[in-house]
């Protein structure tokens, strides 16, 4: 008997099994299980899987310097245009959290409905229409509105950015590449932040010489040099950017997962998914923020955004880094995600906890101590971000990649845009925030111990 025929009826019998779990409906696992049986379970990889991974990890990187590009450059921003403080900073990176939770849903709908490459274009035609539209002029006060603009359109397109890729890694890579491929996506799109932090050398620091219109005319060319590369990824993705190869390249890629309404009803009935919904959230969602403001942390310091610059570049490489290390280890162990994200958390605590100690004079501030305890806490703290995407997906098998992804990320957008909002309130300070970093590393181990781990996905993938 050939080995495809031997596995076909062990993977019905699972489908069918967690599919009860899941919706308690037992037409829909009669349905599950009769997609099953046409079921082809001959896998494959193909190179072309490589192409994919940078496309989108370039499509990632880009989105984050777009996202992040006024507060490495605060100083000078307000100063060439009048009006523009903290909270209009602040804002224009609120956007891309609240249009991700608001579109998140239709996003993941639209995608599973159409295809990958549709919502990859459209996420591409997104980013380069908004900054495009951001290039049109500088007079206040359409500059600040079309500045406003342009973040709703990346904070929709984030919808797909940010939640693809688990699907990508699914349909495209193996089980042993699978949590590394989203690393690798994931640390990209960290590593955003270094071209974005890198945005001093083009625009100029406020100063004697300095003239407000010079620093206009930085500021424009910066936002000419963004719309000419989202242009020609636009093109990249409309050229060559399939949604799946042919021939899977697991088992479980190849077969058919809930529609939508069904899945979002599973994801609710999983207790051990909202717990790890609300621990990503707590843990990952402050510090993402923070690097869009972090220069506001570092001035009481008397550190300004030429020196925050560098500590900002030294953190992002460090937690872009991250991600692929843990990621990596976890394709090794893949047993042991609970204990390295609890042995992650800790540690992020415990940098955030020293930076802490040197906002509030406790411990004479010194460049080295800022550089480690910033760099250290932001790379504990996303090197989980792989480990529970891949939690995540696996806990709620047959779900699809996407919906989970999707809430998941919607989960920290949440906090994240809660961080930001504090910024409008009137004379709030910055002291909180190295408060709000050390609780949000410490308090999700709580809900972590809670988790009942389960390794649905990857069980049937290793029956292969």
């Amino acid at each position: 008997m050939d080995r495809n025929d031997e596995l076909t009826p062990v993977l019905d019998a699972r489908s069918k099994r967690m599919t009860k779990k899941y919706l308690g409906v037992e037409a829909a696992a009669e349905e599950w299980c009769e997609s099953q049986e046409e079921l082809g379970l001959v896998t494959a990889t193909t190179p072309v899987r490589f192409w994919i991974l940078l496309v989108f990890s370039i499509m990632s990187f880009l989105h984050v310097v777009l996202w992040n590009t006024w507060g490495p450059i605060s100083e000078s921003v307000g100063a060439a245009f009048p009006g523009w403080g903290s909270s209009t900073v602040a804002m224009t990176a609120n956007w891309g959290m609240i249009m991700f939770v608001v579109f998140v849903g239709p996003m993941c709908w639209a995608t599973q409905r159409c295809g990958l490459r549709s919502g990859v274009v459209s996420s591409a035609a997104l980013m380069a229409a908004g900054t495009a539209l951001r290039c049109l002029t500088r007079s206040m006060p359409w500059f600040t509105i079309l500045a406003q603009l342009c973040a709703i359109l990346l904070g929709i397109a984030s919808t797909l950015i940010l939640a693809a890729p688990p699907l990508i890694a699914a349909d495209w890579f193996p089980p042993g590449e699978r949590t590394t491929a989203v690393a690798v996506m994931m640390g990209c799109s960290q590593l955003g932040s270094v071209g974005s932090y890198l945005e001093p050398l083009i625009v100029r620091v406020p100063g004697p010489g300095v003239t407000k219109e010079d620093l206009q005319n930085d500021i424009m060319r910066l936002l000419y040099i963004h719309a000419g590369i989202s242009g020609v990824l636009l093109l990249a993705v409309i050229i060559y950017f399939p949604s799946k190869p042919k021939v899977p390249p697991s088992i479980t890629s190849s077969c058919e997962r809930l529609n939508f309404i069904p899945g979002v009803l599973a994801c609710v009935r999983n207790k051990s998914l909202l717990l790890i919904l609300g621990s990503y959230a707590v843990s990952v969602g402050p510090a993402l923020a923070w690097v869009s403001v972090l220069n506001y942390s570092l001035l009481p310091l008397g550190i300004h955004q030429d020196e925050a610059m560098w500590i900002a570049v030294v953190s992002v490489v460090c937690s872009s880094l991250s991600p692929v290390a843990a990621g990596r280890f976890n394709d090794r162990f893949p047993r042991q995600v609970r204990t390295t994200l609890i042995c992650l958390m800790l540690l992020g605590a415990l940098s955030f906890y020293w930076f802490l100690l040197l906002s509030y004079g406790v411990l004479p501030v010194t460049k080295w101590q800022v550089y480690v305890s910033v760099a250290g806490g932001m790379a504990f703290g996303m090197a989980s971000i792989p480990l529970y995407y891949e939690l995540g997906v696996d806990l709620s098998y047959p779900v699809p990649e996407i919906l989970v992804s999707g809430l998941i990320t919607a989960s920290d957008n949440i906090s994240s845009s809660l961080f930001l909002l504090v910024f409008l309130i009137p004379g709030i300070g910055y002291e909180w925030i190295t408060y709000t970093l050390v609780l949000s590393c410490s308090l999700p181990v709580l809900l972590m111990l809670m988790v009942k781990v389960e390794h649905n996905r990857s069980d049937i993938d290793r029956s292969e």
